[in-house]
């Protein structure tokens, strides 16, 4: 049981059997074949061998008599052991010519059977009578007419195979099947399936980097993670808590240490505490001939790294169990004199300051503050954010810091910890002197306010207070403009930007020079606003400079993470309509960041989330939705959790459902919008009159108080203006379960009336998406609405950059003309849409041309465009829109047409569906007939078309 009552995941049973697909199709063949005897199966211990020779053997049990040996280490001294089981008499060395009879007869196929599968696990554990004897039965089944027997017979990796495998593998008689370790997405398979649940993008990356993709380790790892709390569900997403590096295993491996002679044991002991190792630090502990000894045991690798030896643990395990094994005087003695040695080559190697302090402040518990200083900002580069807080917080023990302030403020808000991480900054900006120093504080600060607490306001002014002390200066213009863009007043941030068309800020600003965290700022700021502002392609190449200048400067703290910039060029490249290139930058992003980052992970999911929504695949964004939930919640950011259950509800509403977590949303109701044709006045942010808005709600707690469901008859309050929780996401939400519920008049006036403030605001990538998810639902009222709805999407696409607004336009025309939608026109926007990888637009489009057709009285053709929609909504998971309401009833084929239909259109022949359906050829080709007739299409290429688009 784990620590807080719930049971421990696979007690008393195996991990799920996933992944060895490949092989055991490569089993099946092997049996399949009269000429192959047998199957060797290799691999390193844990990779799951013996699990796949199992579950083969019992789905060959079906239709194969099955034989398996008992083999282990402990009989292997005793004769014959293995075959015991399967003799009449006693095993006796003496009487092989007995036992050879015996067993002949016992695997010998029945006549009219197929053979008999012998599985021998673990095989080198066999002792030579048993061998001689398994051999002599192996030759005469090579050489009898008779099927004879199929060898599964399982061998660790290098260990050496008995005579009678070689020779028969010599003759291709036995095939050698090499097993390895898991990949990553095989790994995560594995995950979900044990824990009953998935489990986040980054607590996969850590169990398999941990696990190293072998089975047995991780689910060694896996149970003990679970068991100490490191790995637990968050609203039934399984996260990691914390890394895994002091996960305590019930691992028997101590034994493997004890014997070793003491310098080599000292080595490894080094190697737990300090990490990786020079090949000169190694060698001055042991001999060459003990680090290779070492390394042929499997217990310490050696790489190449940047041109240098390096040696290492084989396995992170072996770290974890020495380190808990080290007296604590030993290990204060190793990690300083390891210190001294760094020292004494001069420390300037990368990462030096990292390891000099973390050993340092291991051994003594304190270290020089500017070397905590430096480390804490390495640890920052490598994205570990625990170790840097740790370092930061030392360095802050003696004495005041604005650096290692501003870097433990940092540290805490990516961990949620607002109400600590505020006053750390709040000291660090009051101690600041330097303008650098003051305008780093301010920028960490008022974004901890907005993001954090949800407090515009405070946020502003606090830039405020660094302009009154510093003056306008650059990094405090992109902060200003940042907060402006995230709270829904992107004109007045273009304002503060003076945003050139298609310009880029230059290195240093005006004056030239090199590039600073002030220009990787303002980089960051012109990527918001265009973004939100419709220049999604040129947000796009902002974007990259931007994660490029900033991958390249020593000094990140005031710009922080790198890979921030990723998942806004992902969602820029979304808006363009580029959704392969989309998904590859997310996961680009998640690559970059060597440890998990915990707020910015968020939002990888959260725009994976996005992409898969878009491609109409809507069960994978419903999953990356939760798991983005889960994480801000874990890590205690209100915003991107309100982002994250936006985006879950909004998927779910496109499968035809209200989600239970809709009551847990912020709050909405349609905002006083003017006419398309007017731009609202934008308020100052600094008004004094603005009331400050209501901070994001903790977790759970829409369970209590009063519902705060939207409501046709009385609409819910709105949060203030400047609320980072008026988002996009959030209103398209609200819009949909209104519209679900029945008050599709409410959801009509929240999202046109949500699309016309955004234009107002200069927010013409978020008006877009607004109407033409009001387009998407179609006509409910006089044709003349439906019309002003097209021409307010036109209007708003002509703002839009790419591809995406491209065909929402031409949408937008398909629907426009006075006497009802143009189905040709809709069908060839659906063409559009679908090559672009937007299959739900795509199905949807298909199914209003069907419903055109139909008004039309042209039922071939409305037939036909309907049985596309439908054949596009089957790439599109479980998705329900009121678009595809219409596209089943339009396809006039009866049950038994349609699956005639759908294995003719994938190559079947007449006389195979006719075998399958017990109906005659020509019964067949009748049906065929009456098919092509209701579709309107010629033959079984055109039926391809239509039904498997």
């Amino acid at each position: 049981m784990t620590d807080d009552g719930r049971p421990l995941p696979l007690t008393g049973r195996p991990l799920p059997f996933t992944g060895r697909r490949v092989e055991l199709e490569r089993l099946r063949g092997g049996l399949g074949r009269p000429g192959c005897r047998g199957v060797v199966i290799t691999g390193e211990g844990g990779v799951g061998k013996s699990r796949l020779a199992v579950e083969f053997a019992d789905e060959a049990a079906a239709h194969h008599r099955t034989v398996r040996l008992p083999v282990s280490e402990a009989a292997s001294h005793v004769p014959l052991a293995a075959f015991a089981p399967h003799l009449t008499g006693p095993a006796l060395t003496g009487e092989l010519g007995r036992h050879f009879q015996e067993l002949r007869n016992l695997l010998a196929a029945p006549a009219g059977r197929p053979r008999t599968l012998l599985l021998v696990d673990d095989i080198h554990h066999l002792d030579d009578s048993s061998l001689a004897l398994l051999s002599a039965l192996a030759t005469d089944a090579a050489t009898a007419p008779a099927p004879g027997f199929f060898l599964v017979a399982t061998l660790p990796q290098g260990a050496d195979w008995p005579e009678a495998l070689r020779a028969l593998w010599h003759q291709d008689a036995v095939e050698h099947l090499r097993v390895g370790p898991f990949d990553r997405a095989t790994t995560a398979r594995l995950l979900a399936g044990a824990l009953g649940a998935p489990v986040t993008a980054p607590a996969v990356r850590a169990l398999w980097e941990a696990g190293r993709g072998n089975a047995l380790w991780t689910r060694e790892i896996l149970r003990a993670a679970v068991r100490e709390g490191t790995l637990r569900p968050v609203d039934d997403v399984w996260c990691l808590t914390g890394p895994l590096d002091d996960t305590l295993l019930d691992a028997p491996a101590e034994g493997r240490f004890r014997g070793l002679p003491e310098d080599r044991r000292t080595l490894l002991r080094l190697l737990a505490l300090c990490g990786p190792l020079g090949l000169a630090d190694a060698l001055a502990r042991v001999t060459p001939e003990a680090l290779a000894a070492l390394e042929e045991e499997h217990l310490v690798v050696v790489t190449e790294d940047d041109r240098r030896s390096r040696v290492q643990l084989a396995h992170p395990w072996h770290a974890l169990l020495l380190r808990r094994g080290t007296p604590r005087l030993l290990a204060r003695a190793l990690l300083l004199e390891q210190a001294g040695r760094v020292r004494e080559y001069g420390a300037r190697r990368h990462g030096d300051a990292l390891s000099l302090a973390r050993w340092e402040l291991d051994a003594t518990g304190t270290a020089d503050p500017e070397l905590l200083v430096r480390a804490a900002g390495h640890a920052l580069d490598d994205g570990d954010v625990d170790t840097m807080c740790r370092l930061a917080r030392a360095a802050l023990s003696q004495g005041p810091h604005v650096v290692a302030g501003l870097l433990l403020g940092e540290g805490l808000g990516q961990r949620g910890e607002f109400t600590e991480s505020i006053p750390v900054l709040e000291r660090a900006f009051d101690e600041a002197r330097t303008p650098g120093e003051v305008e780093s504080a301010a920028a960490a600060l008022s974004q901890h306010h907005l993001y954090g607490l949800g407090d515009a306001l405070a946020a502003f002014g606090v830039l405020d207070r660094a302009a009154a002390r510093i003056g306008t200066r650059p990094v405090l213009t992109a902060c200003r403009a940042g907060l402006l863009s995230a709270v829904g007043r992107n004109d007045e941030a273009a304002a503060v930007l003076a945003l050139a068309e298609g310009a880029d800020p230059k290195p240093g600003g005006d004056g030239g020079g090199a590039w600073t965290q002030a220009d990787v700022l303002l980089l960051q700021a012109h990527l918001r606003v265009r973004l939100a502002a419709g220049r999604v392609d040129e947000a796009v190449r902002t974007g990259r400079h931007a994660y490029a200048v900033q991958s390249g400067l020593a000094d990140r703290w005031t710009a922080y993470y790198p890979a921030r910039s990723l998942y806004l060029v992902a969602a820029a490249l979304l808006e363009s309509g580029r959704l392969d290139e989309a998904e590859r930058t997310a996961l680009e992003g998640q690559e970059a960041m060597r440890d998990a980052v915990p707020a910015l992970t968020v939002w990888f999911a959260w725009v994976r989330g996005r992409v898969a929504l878009e491609r109409g695949l809507v069960a994978d964004a419903l999953a990356h939705f939760r798991e983005a939930r889960a994480l801000a919640r874990l890590c205690g950011q209100p915003f991107a959790e309100q982002r994250a259950l936006a985006g879950l509800v909004l998927a779910a509403a496109q499968t035809g459902l209200v989600a239970p977590e809709t009551e847990a949303l912020t709050p909405v109701r349609a905002p006083a919008s003017p006419p398309a044709s007017e731009a609202a006045a934008p308020a100052s942010p600094h008004a004094p009159e603005a009331a400050a808005p209501d901070p994001a709600p903790p977790p759970g707690a829409a369970a209590s108080g009063p519902s705060h469901a939207p409501d046709a008859d009385a609409p819910a309050p709105v949060p203030p203006p400047y609320s980072p929780l008026c988002q996009t996401d959030t209103l398209r939400a609200h819009g949909w379960v209104r519209m679900l519920r029945g008050a599709d008049g409410p959801a009509r006036e929240l999202m046109l009336g949500a699309a016309r403030a955004a234009l107002a605001r200069g927010e013409a990538t978020v008006a877009t998406a607004l109407l033409h998810d009001v387009l998407r639902w179609g006509s409910r009222g006089p044709r003349a609405e439906a019309g002003a709805v097209a021409a307010e999407l036109a209007a708003a696409t002509a703002l839009v950059q790419g591809s995406l607004a491209e065909v929402r336009a031409a949408h937008a025309a398909a629907v426009a003309p006075p006497d009802g939608p143009d189905p040709a026109a809709l069908e060839a926007v659906a063409e559009r849409m679908g090559a672009l990888g937007l299959h739900l637009y795509a199905a949807e489009a298909f199914g209003e041309a069907a419903g055109a057709w139909r008004r039309r009285d042209r039922a071939a053709s409305a037939a036909r465009a309907a049985a596309r929609a439908l054949a596009l909504r089957g790439r599109c998971q479980e998705a329900a829109t009121p678009a595809l309401a219409g596209a089943a009833t339009a396809v006039p084929l009866s049950a038994r047409e349609r699956d005639i239909a759908l294995m003719a259109a994938r190559g079947r022949t007449s006389r195979e569906i006719a075998e399958t359906y017990v109906l005659s050829v020509r019964t067949v080709e009748n049906h065929l007939g009456r098919i092509y007739r209701k579709l309107g299409v010629g033959g079984r290429a055109d039926l391809a078309d239509v039904l498997l688009a």
